[in-house]
């Protein structure tokens, strides 16, 4: 989160009566990363991908790898077969950046996935978790 987001938070958090772990607990989350993340009274350990930094920052590609395993491994779970027009290569090897393109390229936790890849062209993907 930004320094400009992180006081957004903290003064609209002040305004409706919120600590900003409250907020934080309130912003959108991916499903499986919210029952991971989440205690028995609905805190969110954002820590965990963002660290302990305040503000926190977008998290480090590290973190992502540390439960996702290594990029190679992603590259071999996401191998595509075919080719043609109706091929759609694999995500985490891309022709044009190999696995040197960042996690937060397409993965996003608090706003919508979205696949870096179609700022150019039109890949589906119907596998990727957007919600």
């Amino acid at each position: 989160m930004s320094t400009r987001n992180a006081l957004i938070a903290a003064f609209i958090a002040a305004s409706v009566g919120l600590s900003v772990p409250a907020l934080a607990a309130k912003m959108p989350l991916k499903s499986y990363h919210k029952e991971i993340f989440t205690d028995e009274q609905g805190n969110v350990e954002c820590s965990t991908c963002h660290g302990d930094s305040k503000p926190y920052t977008i998290p480090s590609e590290d973190n992502c790898l540390t439960c996702h395993g290594s990029k190679q491994e992603l590259a071999q779970q996401t191998v595509r077969s075919g080719h043609g027009a109706e091929f759609e290569p694999n995500p985490h090897d891309s022709l044009h950046y190999g696995q040197d393109l960042s996690c937060v390229y397409c993965h996003a936790q608090h706003k919508k996935t979205e696949v870096y890849c179609n700022n150019c062209h039109e890949f589906k993907y119907p596998d990727l978790k957007r919600k």
